[in-house]
């Protein structure tokens, strides 16, 4: 792209990057980053809120279904405590799943639009998210194998619990490399190993820089979600799982942007979206 230069305040200076959207088309920096996070969530939230319910009512049929399921079978004491283990805690914990990949889905999907200024609606970001939500599972699921698999591996051969401190920073660090291979699944439509060795190329030479921006926003959730349900009991805890699965991919998506820009001129790519 040409440079054309301008004279402001008595100096020549290169003239400004775009900012169409949330964020400005250059590398980004820490502000840019938290800014874009917060602007996104002011400009987005309602509609990314809504078509997060949206899919969470979809899976919550099926969770419905499978409660009823578990009471009929609850007529008998006993077959109603296996109901509960075999159909009620896999079905939950399926909708968490489902959820935090869903999140992670609409934020990759919203991304481009965010970024470039543009509209979105509630029925685009669910077309644009639920295709590539299975895509996005694989890729978080792989990534939390990965990460654990020294430790399972030290258990499974037998080893005392006590090797798993001195793993703690493989996996730490196993979790961070990988930690983009849900918004890389989402947005370029990867499959779970090509996301995580796309996350890892992209994190190389910024495993701290991606650190530092994803696990306080991991912290904030985890406490924000603790403090809603402290607070305001199962409507807390209804409200937790609704607001908050997507606002730790918010950073981890613009990280994802900004090391496209720096090392794959994703700027230029977009600055050439907003021209006229």
């Amino acid at each position: 792209m040409a440079q054309h230069w301008t004279h402001r305040g008595g100096g020549w200076l290169p003239p400004q990057r775009p900012r169409p959207g949330v964020v400005p088309l250059r590398p980004l920096g820490p502000g840019d980053i938290l800014g874009g996070a917060f602007t996104a969530l002011s400009r987005y939230g309602g509609r990314l809120c809504g078509a997060l319910l949206l899919g969470q009512l979809a899976a919550g049929v099926l969770v419905v279904a499978a409660a009823g399921a578990a009471a009929l079978a609850s007529l008998s004491p006993r077959a109603g405590e296996r109901a509960f283990v075999w159909v009620l805690l896999p079905a939950a914990a399926l909708f968490l799943v489902f959820t935090c990949a869903l999140a992670t889905a609409l934020i990759a999907a919203l991304l481009r639009p965010a970024v470039l200024g543009r509209a979105v609606t509630v029925p685009g970001l669910l077309g644009a998210a639920l295709p590539r939500t299975p895509r996005v599972l694989g890729a978080q699921l792989t990534a939390l194998l990965t990460a654990a698999g020294p430790g399972v591996a030290a258990l499974a051969a037998g080893l005392p619990p006590l090797v798993l401190p001195p793993l703690a920073p493989v996996a730490l660090w196993l979790g961070v490399l990988f930690s983009l291979a849900p918004t890389a699944a989402g947005y370029e439509g990867l499959g779970p190993v090509a996301a995580l060795r796309r996350s890892a190329r992209l994190v190389q030479g910024a495993w701290w820089r991606t650190f530092c921006w994803t696990a306080p926003a991991v912290a904030f959730t985890a406490g924000a979600g603790y403090a809603l349900l402290a607070q305001a009991g199962l409507p807390g805890a209804l409200a937790a799982l609704v607001l908050l699965p997507a606002f730790p991919q918010l950073p981890a998506g613009l990280l994802y942007v900004d090391r496209r820009i720096r090392h794959e001129h994703l700027a230029e790519t977009l600055t050439a979206e907003t021209a006229p």
